[in-house]
């Protein structure tokens, strides 16, 4: 059963199209097409993702009786949008870059298309079917960035909130470039590696050896409780396993693994790596990395944790090459720097441009019915991108070949497939070799594009109705207003 996942002033909008007299157009405002486009803001770039999300958002649009009467009573009068929606099986059509395909700010990912009144409506749908798959598959393409080729593991089940988000975030974590997850869900669901090490509290529950100690044979003194727990983890993981060092101390951490590892060939050969979830990761497992070389424990895997983000990754490989691999959690899913900011902006009404002019440069918004241009060179690399209108051609400098990205998704129900997250991962992954330098990659408007907003800016601008003859207007008020009238689109491009 679908839910009002619409907000009120779509319910308001489309009931006043409904409420509009046919006779002050050719068609009534809520039947006149028009088309809305989606871009997202705040993130440089990022894999589009959320169209499975979208699909089942827009199939899943059925009312129950209740909601329908709860906003047919609504006291602004809502009783027509209620009727529309009652059964609303929405006919529209969508356009949208293929799955995966790394789109940057500002740019048009995907369009609808439909009467006015119900496809506004969408407007929600749109921004929950790409805002968490993009900020999040963009968040882990950073990280993937940051730690070249070293193992990346999902470890933010913990921060996520409920399982379902858990499930997804580990997904487009997955699609963006990481190589496992924590979550065991996630793991049975998507069909991807499950990890996970030791916690803390392992070490912790052996707190009885303190005062009740085993004796080493090798020195004929107490073990510290820390090295009975390790050697019990290694006895429980034969096959191999990473211990936990810094519970208590990472340096006499380093000193128990290794005393428990030595006591036996079955501990030496499980032990396969070393885990710091706190300090200054770079020394620390520098440190540690040469005390297990020193004494005979070799090829250890240094896997580092700890409310990591992409600059103390950085940081850390220039620093610590030999790190083996991250655990990425919180800074993954909980606190990010930017979510993706997904938007829904009308460009089209019955044919005519529109857009939004707005007094804020980066809230300004395109008109007409865009496409997305893609330049690559003779070797397959993308050299820039181009945001034009749909019916024109356009060059890219550079560029031998030039795609539209923006193609044909969703139309009366029916949609292209989507790929698995396995054929995701590949592509987003082969993209992102194909950009030289993709934090300096050239966007552009066309031509054409440009001169369309700039006319129709002007024009929207321009009022001619005598209202100075009507209204009063204070001088302070004048010198303020002429000063609004300076947009500065370009600063956006």
């Amino acid at each position: 059963m679908g839910t009002l996942n619409f907000d009120r002033y779509h319910a308001t909008m489309g009931s006043a199209a409904y409420k509009e007299a046919a006779r002050l157009r050719e068609k009534p405002l809520s039947e006149a097409e028009a088309t809305f486009y989606v871009t997202q803001r705040k993130l440089p770039f990022a894999p589009c993702l959320g169209h499975e999300r979208l699909v089942r958002l827009l199939v899943d649009s059925h009312l129950d009786r209740p909601r329908l009467r709860f906003i047919a009573q609504d006291r602004g009068g809502l009783e027509l949008f209620a009727k529309a929606v009652e059964d609303m099986h929405f006919v529209g059509r969508v356009r949208a870059v293929p799955p995966g395909t790394i789109v940057f700010a500002n740019e048009p990912f995907a369009d609808i298309t439909g009467p006015f009144a119900l496809t506004q409506a969408q407007e929600i749908k749109f921004e929950h079917a790409f805002d968490l798959p993009m900020t999040i598959a963009s968040t882990a393409m950073r990280f993937r960035m940051a730690a070249g080729d070293r193992w990346l593991s999902d470890f933010s089940l913990r921060r996520n909130g409920d399982i379902e988000r858990a499930v997804e975030v580990a997904a487009y974590a997955y699609i963006g470039g990481f190589n496992d997850t924590s979550n065991m869900e996630a793991a049975y669901r998507l069909d991807i590696p499950a990890v996970g090490t030791e916690a803390h509290y392992w070490q912790q529950a052996y707190i009885e050896y303190l005062r009740d100690p085993e004796i080493d044979p090798r020195t004929g003194r107490p073990k510290h409780f820390e090295q009975v727990a390790f050697e019990r983890w290694l006895d429980a993981n034969p096959q191999g396993t990473i211990l936990l060092l810094d519970t208590i101390n990472v340096y006499m951490g380093a000193v128990h693994a290794a005393m428990a590892a030595t006591s036996s060939e079955a501990r030496r050969r499980a032990f396969k790596g070393f885990r710091i979830d706190s300090g200054d990761h770079a020394r620390l497992g520098k440190w540690c990395l040469r005390f297990f070389e020193a004494n005979g424990l070799h090829g250890l895997m240094p896997i580092l944790t700890g409310d990591l983000d992409v600059e103390r990754v950085r940081q850390i490989v220039r620093e610590f090459p030999e790190a083996a691999g991250f655990g990425i959690g919180t800074k993954l899913s909980a606190e990010v720097p930017h979510v993706a900011g997904v938007i829904f902006k009308q460009c089209l009404i019955e044919g005519r441009p529109t857009l939004k002019a707005s007094n804020t440069p980066e809230k300004s918004t395109l008109p007409g019915k865009l496409q997305l241009f893609r330049g690559s060179d003779a070797e397959g690399n993308y050299v820039g991108d181009c945001i034009g209108l749909d019916d024109e051609e356009v060059e890219i400098p550079g560029a031998v070949r030039v795609e539209r990205l923006l193609r044909p998704f969703w139309e009366s129900g029916r949609y292209e497939p989507i790929p698995s997250i396995t054929k995701l991962k590949a592509f987003v992954e082969e993209q992102r070799h194909r950009f030289r330098d993709i934090e300096r990659y050239p966007v552009m408007l066309s031509d054409r594009l440009r001169r369309l907003r700039d006319e129709l800016t002007a024009e929207m601008l321009r009022d001619e109705s005598g209202w100075q003859s009507v209204l009063r207007l204070p001088a302070e008020l004048a010198d303020e207003m002429m000063k609004g009238y300076d947009n500065n689109a370009d600063e956006i491009w």
